[in-house]
């Protein structure tokens, strides 16, 4: 296995969640140091055990709101008593509410804003003069597609603006981190096939047929798996993209580009022969 991150130091938001275990999993697979941290109290601890059992270096704290100022400086001068440094954060700690702007109440707006958008600028500040005095560090913000695109299936006005402020929070940190030696980029993920979403979880017909809806929707015709995330995430934290800053990489299936798939063909394309039997 590639060891990209050997005496590195990593943070990871939201590390009791799927993605940030996966996460978690895959930065300390490649020898980084990692510090965790959740509101889950439970699930975090939980995913601190899988990273050691696999041979993985990693503490966390939980509970931790890091959308408090206090608590995130606290969280990362943890990292900083411990390691010394901060090379990489993976903000990826979200917490958000659906629903159509009709049904949106002002507490929605706020609580998502609050958990998916102040929570990346408040930890990103925490960690900030650190990576100024080392001169370097990666930021990676993790977004998602409806930072582009909405889909009607799915309402989510506060969602879709907290996202879009995200992808502007990191062309900022670019700019002005770029004199730094400090990077940031963002991440765009699509559907994904998360487990622990509620839409999987429940017995709610409806809810059923959207997560079923919402598949159909994806030009490559399926869901992304959180290594189609991490994969990519890992590579833009390595020194192998160090020219690489300011941007948002969608991770979407070809949701967000300028791909459309008609209603009822099927996602892999067909062979030579199957298109001459088609039209023989």
């Amino acid at each position: 296995m590639t060891q990209r991150f050997v005496g590195k130091v990593v943070l990871i938001t939201g590390s009791g969640g799927g993605q940030g275990r996966a996460a978690s999993l895959a930065f300390a697979g490649e020898g980084a140091r990692v510090l965790g941290g959740d509101v889950a109290q439970e699930r975090s601890r939980e995913t601190t055990d899988l990273v050691g059992a696999a041979g993985g270096d990693m503490i966390s704290v939980e509970p931790v709101d890091l959308t408090s100022p206090q608590a995130a400086a606290e969280w990362v001068e943890l990292a900083i008593d411990t390691w010394g440094k901060v090379d990489v954060l993976y903000n990826n700690a979200a917490g958000l509410r659906f629903g159509a702007i009709g049904k949106t109440t002002l507490e929605d707006w706020e609580f998502t804003l609050r958990n998916e958008l102040t929570i990346h600028f408040v930890v990103a500040a925490a960690v900030w003069p650190h990576m100024v005095r080392q001169g370097h560090g990666v930021i990676i913000n993790v977004a998602s597609c409806a930072a582009h695109r909405e889909i009607s299936l799915f309402p989510a006005a506060a969602h879709g603006a907290a996202n879009a402020g995200i992808l502007a929070l990191t062309r900022h940190l670019a700019a002005e981190g770029a004199t730094h030696g400090i990077r940031c980029v963002s991440l765009s993920p699509g559907q994904v096939d998360n487990p622990n979403a509620p839409s999987r979880r429940s017995k709610d017909p409806v809810l059923q047929e959207l997560a079923a809806e919402m598949a159909k929707v994806v030009p490559l015709g399926r869901l992304a798996q959180f290594s189609d995330i991490i994969e990519p995430a890992l590579f833009l934290a390595s020194d192998q993209a160090a020219y690489i800053t300011g941007i948002d990489l969608p991770i979407d299936g070809g949701m967000t580009s300028a791909i459309m798939r008609r209603p009822g063909t099927s996602a892999r394309p067909q062979s030579r022969r199957a298109r001459k039997e088609r039209t023989a």
